[in-house]
């Protein structure tokens, strides 16, 4: 039986905090989950407590749409208030 390996680069990590375009608004939200189709990621974000952006109710986030990463003491606040319950 033979194994294939292929490994795939992104600049965006599980827990970052991005902004990122959908429906033409821009949005803040955690990435939390990913896959690889044809080379391209494809992240799951969530941008509330109640609500994630997966392939499954069509709204994954390719990694084109995310314009950038939220650093620092920012990014902080926007996770606990992204993640709070």
């Amino acid at each position: 039986m033979a194994k294939v390996i292929r490994e795939y680069e992104t600049e965006y990590n599980v827990g970052d905090v991005v902004i990122f375009q959908k429906f033409k608004t821009l949005n803040v939200g955690v990435i939390e989950g990913y896959y690889v189709d044809d080379g391209n990621f494809w992240f799951n974000v969530r941008t509330t407590p109640d609500f994630v952006y997966t392939y499954s109710n069509g709204g994954d986030i390719a990694e084109w749409d995310i314009m950038g990463v939220v650093d620092g003491s920012l990014k902080e606040e926007c996770f606990k208030r992204i993640t709070e319950d």
